[in-house]
């Protein structure tokens, strides 16, 4: 047996180590996975089945319990692979795993795919500029002034606003638009934005 076919078995066995869902998710993986990045996915998925091995009785048994459609459970799986291999910040890794395991609680059907495969697609869009305004935002739990949101290393205000922009296109904040100054600084910067539902939703599903 050569390497690759070593670390495909490794891979394998690490999704089969999920509970209740396991076989079935290596048996979809098995089917569509061939030359990847696979140091990524093993770790990503053993860690996955490490954590829900920690989970208390209530949520195993939402696990076990919730419907999944290995149609759909294969399609949200192939499309999280394919931005977990190609993913070098281990903090955005880190946010697919929560991502994936949330979808395996919540269970992959064609009632819930669209939700969560909007919410994969949005994370991937997201750099880690984006991700710190989003997580500042929630922190403050109130309308924050966008001239007052800074990153950490400090960008400039122009690229805040154009986070701002990104984030407010998935509909993961409001924006909300006071009095109108005139002068040096644009009127953008004195919009006030806070978290929608949605946003919310969000951040419970991939950044928590």
């Amino acid at each position: 047996m050569d390497k690759q076919a070593k670390k495909e078995m490794a891979i394998a066995a690490s999704l089969s180590a999920i509970p209740y869902i396991g076989g079935s998710v290596a048996s979809i993986y098995t089917s569509i996975k061939t030359n990847k990045e696979f140091e990524r996915i093993d770790s990503f998925f053993e860690d996955i089945s490490k954590t829900i091995q920690r989970f208390d009785e209530r949520l195993t048994n939402a696990l076990k319990e919730n419907n999944h459609d290995d149609e759909y459970l294969g399609m949200l799986l192939e499309n999280t692979i394919r931005k977990v291999e190609k993913e070098a910040r281990e903090g955005k890794r880190n946010a697919f795993k929560c991502f994936f395991t949330n979808a395996l609680i919540s269970g992959v059907n064609p009632n819930t795919y669209d939700h969560a495969n909007f919410y994969l697609e949005s994370l991937d869009s997201l750099n880690n500029t984006d991700i710190q305004v989003l997580l500042l935002i929630n922190k403050a739990n109130d309308l924050v002034l966008i001239s007052d949101i800074n990153s950490n290393p400090p960008s400039d205000p122009y690229f805040i606003l154009a986070s701002i922009n990104k984030i407010r296109s998935f509909g993961f904040i409001e924006v909300y638009t006071g009095e109108l100054h005139v002068g040096a600084k644009d009127n953008a910067l004195n919009e006030r934005v806070k978290l929608s539902q949605l946003g919310k939703d969000f951040i419970s599903f991939c950044l928590s």
